[in-house]
């Protein structure tokens, strides 16, 4: 995989994942940094999904595996797109958080 990203292990809490665009999936991604960090399971992936002109047939793909991980929050960037941003709010009730430039948060 190719891909760019940064992760922190938060002390028991699990992965953080942060991805620019995430070109290669943001499952891909995810699955990644799961094997970098021998295992430890996925708290929160805050960045871009890369989803924005994804069909339908992907988005429903992705969320899928994204509930398998059981983040706890999700900050989806602009180019995740409004429709998946959505499927997240629906399929992942009280998950995902705003996500703007300049923000500060406190995991």
């Amino acid at each position: 995989m190719r891909e760019r990203y940064i992760m922190c292990n938060l002390k028991d809490k699990g992965l953080v994942v942060f991805t620019g665009c995430g070109h290669a999936g943001i499952v891909n991604t995810c699955h990644d940094a799961i094997k970098l960090g021998n295992g430890s399971s996925v708290y929160s992936v805050v960045g871009g999904y890369h989803l924005a002109d994804a069909e339908d047939a992907k988005l429903n793909a992705t969320m899928e595996d994204l509930k398998r991980f059981e983040p706890e929050i999700l900050l989806a960037g602009h180019c995740t797109g409004w429709r998946f941003k959505c499927r997240i709010a629906r399929d992942l009730p009280d998950c995902l958080v705003p996500c703007f430039s300049g923000s500060k948060y406190t995991l």
